[in-house]
């Protein structure tokens, strides 16, 4: 009995997780790509489960409209690459092109990045 309690909790546990993680096709226009589009950033969070920046985008009046973009690979990837905590530092030019979000346009999942004028790259070569 004891084993059987066991074994139905870690079954729980494993349904928990595989539900948890979720596909992109539910949060992105996927038939529509922004950019590339340049601006400044803000913000590098280099950290699980997913890696993201914010930067600061003008708009056709010139005003600076902050931006969120997340990268599909983990640091644990992204190492692998070269990346490090400071791969994007606050006021770096960034050049992105993304797949915006389907409820806010100022949310993307990164497709290319440039960072002053270098490019940078988001896949690794056997993705």
């Amino acid at each position: 009995m004891k084993n059987l309690l066991l074994a139905s909790v870690c079954c729980i546990g494993l349904v928990a997780t595989v539900k948890a993680h979720h596909g992109g096709g539910s949060y992105w226009t996927a038939d529509r790509t922004v950019g590339p589009v340049s601006g400044t950033a803000t913000d590098f969070s280099f950290n699980f489960p997913h890696v993201s920046f914010a930067l600061d985008i003008p708009d056709e009046q010139g005003n600076a409209v902050n931006h969120t973009m997340s990268i599909r690979w983990t640091p644990t990837v992204l190492r692998k690459m070269g990346w490090r905590r400071d791969t994007i530092g606050p006021g770096d030019k960034l050049t992105i092109t993304f797949v915006p979000h389907k409820l806010d346009p100022t949310v993307g999942s990164l497709r290319s990045l440039e960072v002053n004028d270098e490019p940078l790259a988001i896949e690794p070569p056997e993705a």
